[in-house]
């Protein structure tokens, strides 16, 4: 064990329903990779952050540091009774980074694993076909064929049997097929910042990583 901090009890309780009973733990700031145990004292905090509602930082012990000028991410709700953030802002220009992140949610070849599972195992042949056309009779007014090449790459990587057949239902003079699986392969990186995944390899939450992540 590793001591890395120190917890100081400044004063006793002056209420214990609403410094204890109503002390919430929101189940969405849990270190991602890190769930909850089945440890009572942590289940409990869970339990209430749902009972007490989205307004649960009005009640003190839930009440952040300088909670004032606390630009929190929870807006309108039951009882909501302040101004919110008031005149402070509560957007941040994302082109500002402290770190690189260590880990990454998207740009991954898993992304479209949900919708090829949906595709091939859910949908009946009947629905795919109806998914087929629906698609090209949109896609076809698509004036620019690059956005179509584009559109196409992406529905490959979810099932090349669906990509196939909305291509063979549009005019496509100046669309080839080839081309289509050739974007895809590296479709699932498009528009994602490089900063953020400077270096290749299993680096996903909850996955062992195939390189150095700590420099050790």
């Amino acid at each position: 064990m590793q001591e890395f901090s120190r917890l100081l009890l400044s004063k006793n309780l002056e209420n214990f329903h609403r410094d204890v009973e109503q002390a919430a733990l929101s189940a969405g700031r849990l270190i991602p990779s890190i769930e909850n145990s089945l440890d009572p004292l942590l289940q409990f905090p869970m339990f209430f952050y749902h009972r007490i509602g989205v307004n649960l930082q009005q009640i003190p012990v839930n009440c952040p540091f300088m909670a004032k000028s606390y630009a929190s991410l929870t807006f309108d709700g039951q009882m909501r009774t302040d101004a919110k953030h008031a005149e402070a802002p509560c957007v941040v220009n994302n082109n500002i980074v402290s770190r690189r992140s260590p880990y990454w949610h998207e740009g991954k070849k898993n992304d479209h694993e949900q919708a090829t599972q949906h595709w091939s195992k859910t949908m009946t042949e009947q629905q795919r076909k109806n998914t087929s056309l629906n698609t090209s009779k949109y896609l076809k007014f698509v004036i620019y064929s690059e956005i179509q090449e584009n559109y196409l790459a992406q529905v490959y990587n979810i099932s090349p049997d669906y990509a196939q057949s909305v291509y063979d239902l549009l005019p496509k003079p100046h669309l080839a097929f080839d081309k289509v699986k050739e974007r895809a392969v590296d479709a699932h990186l498009w528009y994602k910042e490089k900063k953020f995944r400077s270096t290749e390899g299993s680096k996903l939450a909850g996955m062992s990583p195939s390189f150095p992540v700590y420099g050790a």
